[in-house]
């Protein structure tokens, strides 16, 4: 252990340890107004698509609706996973939105690539036959995800338009573009 103070040249210069390693090239800071602005956070263009599209779906069901429209809650989990917290946020969405849920709809994955195709889930064909029977005062789906509907771009699209000609809407808790 030593006891002897800093010499008086590294006192002096606290700077002088801040100095890069020899070889390093440093850049300079520009002054404030000369900055480039702040890039936003990256979307794919085919996500704000998506989300647009959804957007106009939603406002075309409440269109068709008197009063707040009755709508299904749908999760999607594998069999060691609890769906209860996918249902709690659906839940929490459709009570900020003033929906009222006639059902929860669970489909549970059994790992042999169901997950990709939604019209291969028993619990998510269930929901669209409530859109789509003239009877059913269900007028949409609330999800946590557009992944709970499918990660793939063309069939995720396809499922919006079966649900425009249902008349019904898909309300998501986090939207196309939010991880």
């Amino acid at each position: 252990m030593s006891t002897h103070a800093p010499t008086l040249s590294a006192a002096a210069d606290p700077l002088s340890r801040l100095q890069p390693p020899d070889g390093v090239r440093t850049l300079t800071p520009r002054a404030r107004g000369q900055r480039p602005a702040p890039v936003p956070p990256w979307r794919p263009a085919g996500a704000l698509a998506l989300a647009r599209q959804r957007a106009a779906i939603n406002q075309a069901a409440l269109r068709h609706v008197d009063g707040p429209p009755y709508v299904v809650l749908y999760a999607l989990t594998r069999a060691d996973l609890d769906p209860h917290g996918d249902l709690a946020a659906a839940q929490g969405h459709a009570t900020l939105h003033s929906f009222t849920v006639t059902d929860r709809i669970v489909d549970t994955l059994d790992g042999h690539r169901d997950g990709d195709d939604p019209t291969l889930r028993c619990g998510y064909a269930r929901a669209l036959r409530l859109l789509a029977d003239l009877a059913s005062p269900v007028r949409g789906v609330v999800a946590v995800s557009r992944t709970l509907v499918s990660p793939i771009d063309r069939i995720y699209e396809a499922q919006l338009r079966s649900i425009t000609a249902r008349a019904g809407g898909l309300w998501l808790v986090r939207a196309e573009t939010e991880l």
